[in-house]
């Protein structure tokens, strides 16, 4: 696999390239400080997958990435940094993954493999997550039942953010919106967290839920979603889409207003 790497940071070039020779799949790593070099790179080179810095000076990441898709179609993209703000923007433009600083070699090594996926085979997956209308999560066919419904509202978040990666402070911002950030508001997220852990590992759909240091995410790569396929243009998808998203959570009505943008656009 051939990979790139833009930062205006040089250390952090050094310490992602340090982490890529840990990694046996990738083949050659280019790294560029100037934004510009990066895009004739990709324009000239083969490059699988280009993780990007958002806060760049010369030129944004969200920017960046765009340029890059224009020369080489075909390379997947990889946001790495700071700003967990930026994931919606990040997977609008067709990001397969969002890794937030201070990373490691795992969350490098996970990137990678969304990327590899996606780029071999369309998602054929056990596991289907339906938005449209209510959230449901079904495997096999059958749907899975949460003993919580906390911890359902928390997956169903997970979901929206497309792999972002949600930390607790945000989870309960979302969760108990009228709360305050407390010892036993915290106490009661532990236990969304270890309810919804029991539901999936019971449905044996837990490979889709990913916790690792506060930063809690899906793998899109292990389920197929309506959501995310009508962001791709997929027709089924479109057609099925009638202008209600995950009905049931308040919180999801921004982005069943975008939803709704996008429709008006596709049908002018």
């Amino acid at each position: 696999m051939k990979i790139m790497a833009v930062d205006d940071e040089r250390l952090a070039l050094n310490e992602f390239e340090d982490i890529c020779m840990q990694i046996s799949d990738i083949d050659t790593v280019d790294t560029f400080s100037n934004p510009l070099d990066a895009i004739e790179h990709a324009a000239t080179k083969e490059v699988d997958v280009a993780f990007l810095d958002i806060e760049m000076p010369m030129v944004k990441g969200i920017e960046l990435a765009e340029r890059i898709k224009k020369v080489s179609p075909n390379t997947k993209i990889v946001f790495v940094t700071g700003y967990a703000q930026y994931a919606l923007d990040a997977f609008d433009i067709g990001a397969v993954d969002y890794v937030l600083k201070p990373y490691d070699t795992d969350m490098i090594r996970r990137a990678l493999q969304k990327a590899s996926y996606i780029k071999d085979k369309e998602i054929v997956s056990k596991i289907t997550v339906q938005t449209f209308g209510f959230f449901d999560v079904f495997v096999n066919n059958k749907p899975i039942a949460f003993s919580s419904a906390k911890s359902k509202e928390f997956l169903a978040l997970l979901v929206d953010r497309k792999g972002g990666v949600v930390s607790t402070e945000q989870a309960i911002a979302v969760l108990w919106s009228d709360r305050e950030y407390t010892d036993a508001v915290q106490s009661l997220f532990r236990k969304v967290l270890k309810s919804l852990r029991v539901a999936l590992e019971e449905a044996d759909a837990e490979e889709i839920f990913m916790d690792n240091r506060n930063q809690r995410s899906v793998d899109i790569s292990k389920f197929s979603c309506d959501y995310y396929d009508l962001l791709k243009n997929k027709a089924a998808a479109q057609k099925g889409y009638f202008g209600k998203y995950m009905t049931q959570y308040e919180w999801a009505k921004e982005t069943e207003n975008r939803l709704n943008e996008i429709m008006e656009i596709e049908n002018e």
